[in-house]
């Protein structure tokens, strides 16, 4: 990864209103596979700090099943086996 920074691999932290900030080289963004406006949890370890990517979780069943692709394989039922909890008697 540190090839892919062609400067002296350094950033400046800039005043931003009442915080501060800083840019990430493409190229790093590019090589994690990370997305523009791609939220991002921060937390500090070891006195470094650290971004990781929030993994979105689904909110409802058509973001759940967005990029299942149907196999048209449907002819039996699928047993479960036997109720563990409260399910629905058929």
């Amino acid at each position: 990864m540190n090839e892919l920074i062609k400067d002296d691999g350094q950033t400046k932290l800039s005043k931003w209103g009442n915080s501060s900030a800083t840019r990430i080289p493409a190229k790093l963004i590019e090589e994690l596979g990370w997305k523009d406006n791609e939220n991002l949890a921060i937390k500090i370890e070891h006195n470094t700090l650290v971004l990781k990517p929030i993994s979105k979780r689904p909110t409802d069943i058509h973001e759940l099943f967005a990029g299942w692709q149907d196999d048209g394989k449907k002819d039996t039922e699928m047993d479960w086996g036997r109720s563990q909890g409260h399910e629905v008697k058929w």
